[in-house]
């Protein structure tokens, strides 16, 4: 495979270099590239070289590579086509900047721009890009894509690209509706058929491995059935629903086609959960009398800690019209603050709050966790005006987490999830006063 710029650099790359299950992948200018499969096939790889080659075109090229998380990028994708840079002899003609991770050809211009979708600026510095690239935009949202994909009209372009790749880990994902056909989740439905192009790979597609090893590793992973048929064949993910924590909430009831935004006449109340990774918080809204339940928006951000919570919170809501609630963990002392103060008094004392907006528990009642699903799944079942907007890894948790048969929450299969449901059913448990009584029917 050749590719070059004129009167300069003559590329050439060896087959061996690539997977031949993914050339016509390499080669695509397809408007819409949909990637995905199982663990281990290569597909990332690709797109890594791909885009490299890309930098070496005689036309203007410009790729915005993204993350969900700003600060994984260094280690993620980056990293990624630092090495293959490397592996393919590619590197020394190319400039590195380990302080932007920006990656460009100091020949022509051409680039490759990181940008994390945490990001409050997530479009500035944007300006012209040819294409986009998210690996794993399985963990953004519809309008995460949505926004970017507006980006994508440079009259300089020789082509426009959006590629786009995952593991198909559930049915129920936006993914599945937005560009499968609704009868065959391994085809492109006919708004993306003319413009698409498909590409979907398991481990048994990558050459470069030793395949029974790999795939014992996948086995030794001790995933259910879902997770095992999305890992290692590849298939859309069906999780189990009949055990959920939370069994009265219904999507097309509770999630509103038009979103809930802040609304000044309620009272804000924000919950934190403590101690975990990612870092989560949840915003509700609700009147006096608990007439209206609005959740608006969530944090979640891995490797994070309190104090860019507490930034985050400064950066979107008056701090003086709020209330800060969560989990009894929070009034444990941390290490890693100035005097060792408790995870509320942090953000107690970066917000300026006064003690009567820290609304925390000392510790927890008898009966606490099964007390709060409760009074979850009685909110859920009978609350006349209860609504989740801008907040999908809620949705998630409320989709997927199931019960143990203790009656304690399942968070076993996944580390990162749970964590969101634990900030509305302590929120919820705070503004009822813990007593199911309390919610208006």
């Amino acid at each position: 495979m050749k590719t070059g710029k004129p009167m300069s650099l003559q590329i050439e790359i060896d087959e061996s270099a690539y997977s031949k299950n993914f050339e016509n992948l390499l080669v695509s200018h397809d408007r819409y590239i949909v990637a995905f499969g199982g663990r281990g096939s290569g597909k990332t790889d690709t797109f890594y070289l791909k885009y490299l080659l890309e930098l070496f075109q005689p036309y203007s090229f410009k790729l915005a590579y993204i993350n969900k998380e700003k600060t994984n990028i260094r280690d993620q994708q980056y990293a990624g086509f630092k090495r293959v840079a490397q592996r393919t002899g590619l590197y020394e003609y190319l400039h590195f900047s380990e302080g932007t991770y920006k990656i460009v050809n100091p020949e022509n211009g051409n680039a490759l721009v990181p940008k994390g979708m945490d990001d409050p600026e997530k479009t500035k510095g944007l300006d012209g890009i040819t294409a986009i690239w998210w690996d794993e935009i399985n963990k953004g949202t519809k309008e995460d894509f949505t926004a970017l994909n507006k980006l994508l009209r440079s009259p300089e372009a020789e082509y426009l690209q959006f590629a786009l790749s995952f593991n198909p880990v559930s049915e129920n994902h936006w993914l599945r509706s937005m560009f499968f056909d609704e009868k065959n989740g391994y085809r492109l439905n006919e708004r993306f058929r003319s413009k698409g192009y498909l590409h979907h790979s398991t481990y048994k597609d990558n050459e470069f491995i030793n395949q029974e090893e790999y795939l014992e590793t996948l086995l030794a992973d001790n995933y259910d059935q879902s997770s095992i048929d999305c890992d290692i064949y590849g298939v859309w993910g069906n999780p189990k629903k009949g055990n959920l924590f939370i069994n009265t909430f219904k999507k097309e009831k509770h999630v509103p086609p038009i979103p809930y935004l802040f609304d000044r006449s309620l009272y804000t109340y924000i919950s934190v959960d403590f101690n975990v990774n990612p870092m989560t918080a949840l915003v509700l809204q609700t009147d006096l009398h608990l007439r209206k339940i609005r959740i608006i928006n969530e944090f979640r951000d891995f490797d994070s800690d309190i104090y860019k919570l507490c930034d985050w919170i400064d950066r979107n809501y008056n701090t003086r019209d709020l209330f800060i609630t969560g989990d009894s963990s929070g009034n444990n002392r941390h290490s890693y603050s100035k005097g060792s103060l408790s995870g509320y008094q942090i953000i107690q004392n970066q917000l300026k709050l006064n003690f009567t907006q820290i609304k925390a528990m000392k510790g927890k009642p008898a009966g606490y966790v099964q007390s709060k699903r409760l009074i979850g799944n009685a909110f859920f079942a009978r609350h006349p005006d209860m609504s989740i907007s801008n907040a999908p890894f809620l949705v998630e948790d409320l989709e997927s987490v199931s019960v143990r048969p203790s009656g304690d929450m399942d968070k076993t299969s996944d580390p990162s999830q749970s964590h969101l449901l634990d900030c509305l059913l302590d929120g919820l448990y705070t503004i009822t006063r813990g007593n199911v009584k309390n919610i208006p029917n």
